[in-house]
């Protein structure tokens, strides 16, 4: 699974991050990076983040690897959303784009991409990183049977979208 989030969008509602960033903004950067790197090791997911090049305008253009994270920082007078947006429609449906900028999740959404929330994908790193912890794999939270009961009369089924967002959630 390949997962493009949008960098400063996740440090900005991120408590620790934003703490990080206000003492400079590289550190707010490294610590995000830092905590993917983690989520990476124990899920296997490919990582990009991709972050608004004109704030750092040396970087800005340049793609870089840390700790097998891909980082691209968009180009001069490029917003990282349009960035997130050009991968989503290059990659259709094989991508999940974590953002909590409406604007850029209906577009990939369009496009055919799964999108979520910083909030959940922040909360699916802290399970994992507990989990892991733990020693666990399994998810004890997960029933191990439906505890609906059996249904009568015509099936509510979700819509396509909803029901592929929530396939690529539990993958997460």
């Amino acid at each position: 699974m390949l997962i493009a989030v949008d960098g400063y969008n996740f440090i900005k509602q991120s408590p620790e991050l934003r703490r990080l960033e206000q003492i400079e903004l590289r550190k707010g950067r490294e610590g995000l990076c830092e905590q993917l790197r983690h989520y990476k090791r124990l899920k296997g997911h490919s990582i990009i983040v991709v972050f608004d090049g004109r704030q750092e305008g040396l970087w800005a253009g340049h793609r870089k690897r840390i700790g097998g994270i891909d980082v691209i920082f968009s180009k001069p007078g490029e917003k990282a959303d349009e960035v997130l947006k050009r991968l989503a429609s290059e990659k259709r449906g094989g991508i999940t784009v974590v953002t909590s900028d409406r604007d850029v999740a209906l577009f990939a959404e369009k496009k055919g991409a799964t999108t979520i929330s910083v909030s959940d994908l922040a909360e699916k790193m802290e399970m994992a990183q507990f989990y892991a912890l733990k020693g666990s794999r399994e998810d004890p939270m997960a029933p191990l049977r439906s505890v609906a009961p059996t249904k009568k009369g015509p099936s509510h089924r979700l819509p396509k979208a909803k029901r592929k967002a929530t396939a690529a959630f539990k993958k997460l």
